[in-house]
């Protein structure tokens, strides 16, 4: 097994280590007191490093199997994989204490695309050759891959958010699939629903990065920019109120399930697939989302997924060397690997959107047209699970394409984490009363703490 889960994953990677180390033939050493040479190869496994695989249940995941596949081939070092936090929070707090304090030996990090500006400047992660990341990549993707002109990661897997929804509860409410496209922002589709009066909608409001992507998108929509490309503060009081209006625009305890603001992307999946108190009917989520509601929603319901109403944040992971690594040669190939063709397809079958051009064939792909506007997913007839057919699986991934290019990247710096983190507060304790006076304390006091998490101070 290649995958270390995340409790006892440093017990464990140590003994990894030891029993590499225990299997190589002694060195001679000068004396009792001298430490053996260093073998010119140590045998010891390359560790990946990288969040929890959401792309199952339970079980390992779609990353752990191809780890599988690299090790099958003998002439390759072997990998393990060591699975962080689930919470990209988290993730980033590990991997930077791991990194600076040399605590853990890792050799390849699967980094949230944000991250990179920083791990770079950090000099956490080395450069890599430019032709690592080449025509191939998705342009979105591959341009997260870079700062300062020089590339420090290779895109693995992209991400992008979409909206669910249950296929007889949208019905219900006289909308088509056809319908949710017209809408220039989520808050606008929402105020058409909400004279249904019963909570309809759930996504991810906890404090956390989740929080931010839905804060970014609701800006975006209103036409209210907080970053500019050199990562500077450039937010305004209107453009800060329009933005906030737009986030209201949820309806949090009214057309947004309340229970949203507790919510990350495992607990909205939860709630839409229960579907109690009307949380049922529509969610925003990742595309890993599409295969775990095949897998688990109750017999006979079906659903369907379509384009987010308005801009919708590009996601996604990429995989770096690290400064430390001891074999940096064999991880850039682990990577290629990882990165290629194959491995991009296999991603994509297991519900994460590959980086790479050719997993979606996109050859007669014409976005706009009804057929890459939305799926559906008949499980009406009472079956456990559907079998998704070929024709089903071909529109869900025109969809997942024509979604992907239309994307917009989140502001990058060197200092988005602090940035992130601030918004996330202020936008929690506005959600929390969006109608008492935390709008104008988010309006006062946004310019100067964002200003300064940008600055690096």
């Amino acid at each position: 097994m290649s995958r270390v889960p995340t409790t006892r994953r440093r017990g464990r990677l140590a003994g990894l280590l030891l029993a590499a180390a225990l299997a190589l033939p002694a060195g001679c050493g000068s004396g009792p007191s001298a430490a053996p040479p260093r073998p010119l190869d140590d045998g010891r496994p390359l560790v990946v490093a990288s969040g929890a695989d959401l792309t199952t249940g339970s079980g390992a995941g779609i990353r752990s199997h191809l780890i599988d596949r690299w090790n099958a081939d003998p002439h390759h070092r072997k990998a393990v994989l060591v699975e962080l936090p689930w919470a990209a929070d988290g993730q980033h707090s590990e991997l930077v204490g791991a990194l600076q304090s040399g605590a853990a030996d890792y050799d390849v990090v699967n980094l949230d695309i944000t991250w990179i500006p920083e791990f770079a400047a950090a000099g956490l992660i080395r450069p890599l050759p430019d032709t690592m990341v080449d025509s191939g990549f998705l342009p979105a993707a591959a341009a997260t891959s870079r700062w300062q002109g020089r590339t420090y990661a290779v895109p693995f897997n992209s991400d992008v958010g979409l909206l669910y929804y249950r296929t007889a509860d949208l019905a219900e409410v006289g909308l088509k699939p056809a319908d949710l496209g017209g809408y220039a922002s989520v808050g606008d589709l929402l105020s058409v629903i909400n004279q249904h009066g019963r909570p309809i909608y759930t996504t991810q409001l906890r404090e956390y990065e989740g929080l931010t992507v839905n804060t970014l998108e609701a800006f975006w929509d209103a036409g209210a920019d907080l970053v500019d490309a050199k990562g500077r503060y450039i937010g305004t009081d209107n453009g800060l109120r329009k933005g906030l209006e737009a986030l209201r625009g949820l309806g949090v305890g009214g057309t947004t399930d309340q229970r949203s603001l507790d919510a990350d992307e495992s607990d909205s999946l939860a709630m839409f697939v229960q579907g109690k108190q009307g949380a049922g009917m529509l969610m925003r989520n990742w595309p890993y989302a599409f295969n775990r509601l095949d897998a688990g929603l109750p017999p006979g319901t079906g659903f369907g997924v379509t384009r987010l109403p308005g801009v919708a944040a590009l996601g996604g992971q990429s995989l770096a060397v690290t400064t430390g690594s001891d074999h940096p040669d064999d991880a850039r190939e682990l990577i290629r690997f990882l990165t290629g063709d194959s491995s991009e397809r296999a991603l994509l079958d297991a519900g994460l959107p590959a980086a790479r051009t050719s997993a979606y064939d996109p050859r007669g792909i014409t976005c706009g047209t009804p057929s890459t506007s939305s799926v559906e997913v008949d499980r009406q007839g009472g079956k456990e699970r559907s079998a998704v057919t070929a024709a089903v699986r071909r529109r869900w991934t025109e969809v997942l394409w024509c979604a992907l290019r239309q994307a917009r990247a989140r502001p990058a710096s060197t200092h988005y984490v602090p940035f992130s983190r601030v918004l996330q507060r202020e936008a929690h304790r506005f959600l929390l009363n969006p109608t008492g006076t935390a709008e104008q304390q988010a309006v006062d006091d946004l310019p100067g703490e964002l200003g300064k998490a940008l600055g690096g101070r």
